[in-house]
Formats: C-alpha cells, sequence, structure tokens
C-alpha cells in the first residue's frame, strides 16, 4: 500500500469518526429535547390540572350552596308564599361538605402525598377545610327580611292572580269559612306565648316622628307607601278576618284583627277593632252631617222648638246634643252594614246617609234593624281593615304576622316550630388545595 492509500485510508477512519460522532450528538440533543418537551408538558399538565380543580371547586362549592337553600321549608311556602329553611351554622357546615365531597373528595392514592409536599398541588382530588359559615343578618325573624319576602310574595300572588283571571290579592277569602259569632278562642300557653316573635316589643301602633327631620322625604315615603301597601294586600290574602271568614287550619279567627289590636283573645282582637271603626265612623259621620246643610237645618229647626221650651240658653247645646245623637244612630247603623258585609262610604255624600229623617235616631239605637242608604256604594269592611293596616307602624305589623305564622304552624305543622330558627340565606367560605373560595347564598 502506497502512501497514497495510506492517506485515503486515514481519511476514511477520519470521516467514520465524524459520522459517530454526529450521531452521538443528535441523541444527545434528542435526549434533552424530549427531556424538555416532557418538562414542558408536565408543567401544561399540571397548570391544566389546577385551573381544573380550582373550576371544580368553585363548582362543586356554588352547587353545594344553592343545594342548601333548596331545603326550604315546604309549608312556610305552600301556606305563605315564603322562602326559608331552618338549620345553624354547624347543620349548613355539615350539609355543604357533604355535597361538595362528593364531588372533589379524594380517590387517587397518591393525592395525599403530592399534597404533602413543599410545592402547593392543585387537585381534582381535594378536601374542603376551614369551613366558615355566618347566618348574621339572614334571619326570618329580621323585619327586613321578613318584609323582602313578603313583598316578593304579594309580587307574586298578584301576578299569578293575572295569569289565571282571579282576582288578585286582596280579593274575596279563598278556602275561609263563616266565622260564628262568639269565637271566642284565646292563646293561652305561656310558653307559646313567650316565643312570639313579637312580645316583649312594645313598639308604636301608628308610626311616629319625634322631629321634622324623621318625616321620610317624598321619595322614600313613596317607596315605603308602595311596600306598605303590598304587605297590607299580602295580608289581607293570606289571613282571615270577622267579615270573610275564618282561613282553615287557623288558631284565631280574627287574624287581621289581631294583627291591629294584638290581643290574645279573639274576642277582644274583634272588639277592639270594632271600637277603632267606631271612632273613624263617628268622625266622617259627623263632617258629612255638619256639611249637609238639609240635615241642619232639621236639627236647628228642633232646636229652636225645643229651646222655646226650655230657654234660648240651651239652644247651643240642644243643637249640639241632637247633631251628636243623630251622628251616633248613622254610626251605629254603618257598623251593622259593615258586619252584614255592605259597604258604607268613608266621605259619605247625601244619598248615602241611611237613617234620613232624625226621628229614626231612636229606632237605630234600639232595634237591629239595618237602614239602607239610597245610594249603597262604598268600602266594605276589608277596605276599612286595609285602611288600618296601610297606617300601622311598620314593626308591629310585620312582628303580629310572624305571630300569627307561627301560631298556625306549631298547631298544624310540627310543635316546635319557630321563626327565628329559618333564615332566607347565608355566607359561607372554606379552603380547598390552598385556595380560599367564599360565596354568598339568597333567596
Amino acid at each position: 500500500m502506497g502512501r497514497f492509500g495510506m492517506m485515503e485510508k486515514g481519511k476514511t477512519k477520519a470521516c467514520g469518526k465524524l459520522a459517530l460522532d454526529r450521531r452521538g450528538g443528535l441523541s444527545v440533543f434528542l435526549v434533552v429535547a424530549f427531556a424538555c418537551f416532557i418538562t414542558v408538558a408536565a408543567v401544561l399538565f399540571a397548570g391544566a390540572k389546577a385551573s381544573a380543580g380550582r373550576s371544580m371547586a368553585d363548582a362543586s362549592l356554588q352547587l353545594a350552596g344553592r343545594s342548601v337553600l333548596s331545603e326550604y321549608d315546604k309549608r312556610l311556602l305552600s301556606d305563605y308564599g315564603l322562602l326559608a329553611f331552618r338549620g345553624d351554622e354547624g347543620w349548613i357546615e355539615d350539609a355543604i361538605a357533604y355535597y361538595t365531597e362528593a364531588s372533589i373528595a379524594p380517590k387517587d392514592p397518591l393525592y395525599m402525598l403530592f399534597r404533602s409536599g413543599a410545592a402547593r398541588t392543585f387537585s381534582q382530588d381535594a378536601r374542603c377545610e376551614d369551613m366558615d359559615v355566618n347566618l348574621k343578618e339572614y334571619s326570618l325573624l329580621d323585619v327586613d327580611n321578613f318584609e323582602d319576602q313578603v313583598r316578593t310574595a304579594a309580587l307574586s300572588r298578584a301576578i299569578g292572580s293575572l295569569i289565571s283571571g282571579g282576582s288578585g290579592i286582596g280579593g274575596s277569602a279563598e278556602g275561609a269559612t263563616s266565622l260564628e259569632d262568639g269565637y271566642g278562642r284565646a292563646l293561652r300557653n305561656r310558653d307559646v306565648i313567650a316565643s312570639l316573635p313579637s312580645n316583649g316589643f312594645a313598639g308604636p301602633l301608628f308610626p311616629s316622628f319625634g322631629d321634622p327631620s324623621d318625616i321620610p322625604k317624598i321619595d322614600d315615603f313613596m317607596k315605603e307607601g308602595t311596600t306598605a301597601f303590598a304587605v297590607s294586600e299580602y295580608a289581607l290574602s293570606v289571613f282571615g278576618n270577622h267579615v270573610d271568614g275564618v282561613k282553615e287550619d287557623r288558631f284565631f279567627g280574627n287574624e287581621i284583627e289581631y294583627l291591629i289590636a294584638g290581643k290574645l283573645d279573639d274576642s277582644a282582637n274583634y272588639s277592639n277593632v270594632k271600637h277603632r271603626l267606631r271612632a273613624i265612623r263617628f268622625v266622617m259621620n259627623n263632617a258629612a252631617l255638619i256639611s249637609d246643610s238639609a240635615k241642619m237645618s232639621k236639627v236647628e229647626e228642633i232646636a229652636l222648638v225645643a229651646a222655646a221650651v226650655t230657654g234660648e240658653e240651651l239652644y247651643e247645646a240642644i243643637r249640639m246634643g241632637l247633631i251628636e245623637a243623630w251622628v251616633a244612630a248613622e254610626t251605629g247603623n254603618d257598623l251593622m252594614l259593615l258586619e252584614n258585609g255592605d259597604k258604607v262610604a268613608l266621605v259619605k255624600t247625601s244619598s248615602q246617609w241611611a237613617t234620613q229623617d232624625i226621628w229614626e235616631i231612636w229606632e237605630g239605637w234600639t232595634s237591629s234593624s239595618i237602614a239602607y242608604p239610597a245610594d249603597r256604594g262604598g268600602q266594605g269592611y276589608r277596605d276599612y281593615l286595609r285602611l288600618m293596616l296601610f297606617v300601622m307602624d311598620r314593626e308591629t305589623k310585620l312582628l303580629r304576622m310572624m305571630d300569627l305564622m307561627q301560631i298556625n304552624l306549631k298547631g298544624t305543622y310540627y310543635g316546635d316550630f319557630l321563626m327565628r330558627e329559618h333564615y332566607i340565606g347565608f355566607r359561607f367560605a372554606c379552603g380547598v388545595d390552598g385556595e380560599h373560595y367564599a360565596y354568598t347564598e339568597k333567596y
């Protein structure tokens, strides 16, 4: 082999070595690249898993909160249209844990190992920890919360009546039976009385204003007036009264009368409202008689004749006595009309005055027969109740509405029913895999 051959052979060996070096370098590159790819894939997988874990935890916790709200009291809803659940913080914590851990409870046997590492690891297999539930501000016993529920129920009833073609809230007392005279039921159970929402409340019957700054502005007055009207209409639709009759499965027959009077005796409630009606009608009848020139001419004519016999100095006393007597007779007749289900105009015209002849007043005092005016239009007993409810102090009215609901449900549902154990929502927070979640759930 010559020198040229030796050179060719060396060149061949060098080329082969270079090719081997290149293949080795490519292998190393592929190994490094594959390792980087695996690392990136692992990071992406971990990120996706963490994101999926957070999404699942968030969805599961929201669903758990709404599931707690779904356990509302069915009788409160069916009887009164109110949405509230019975429970406490401990019960809610257990319920949320039960609902959430059905979705995110650990199933991966390596989960606890990963979770115990220094780096925070997110997983779909997680637990709800450090649960904190807050029921403050959501008690149904709170008059603001209760009023919101009543307003919503009143709107639902009104819409339902419009859809079904009914008379709407404040219509006839559906499901009521006649109330016999002397219904007379009284609440005497001391434990039941002590647990009433209004027990110990000594607020005013009517709204009171300490100074001009307490008087609501026109916008606030309109808003409050609209709410007061809705609450009054709701009360008239779900509670019975003396003329419309007794609602089924109720302790008191005179329920609206209880809202107004607040007595624990059914008969006393009606007597109290009747006195109020008498006072209203006496004032209105007095104004109507004085403004009626024809009737006042009759009064003055009789007073002049009587004064001629007894003395002119007694003319004014006789005149005032005749006015009061005629007004009292008309007022007594008005009450009989209202009790009979007839109407009595709040502000009367001459044709709506029943005792047209002053000589009929003695008969009006002594007879049980009813005198009917020529014009029988006006307001019925329910309308007068509506007026009295509307002007009542807000808190007094709402607390007494709670009283009636609690009394009735204690008697027909379960004996331990208490409004204060029911809530319209709650707040809760917990941690899942180191992430903090907080929610507010409310009807």
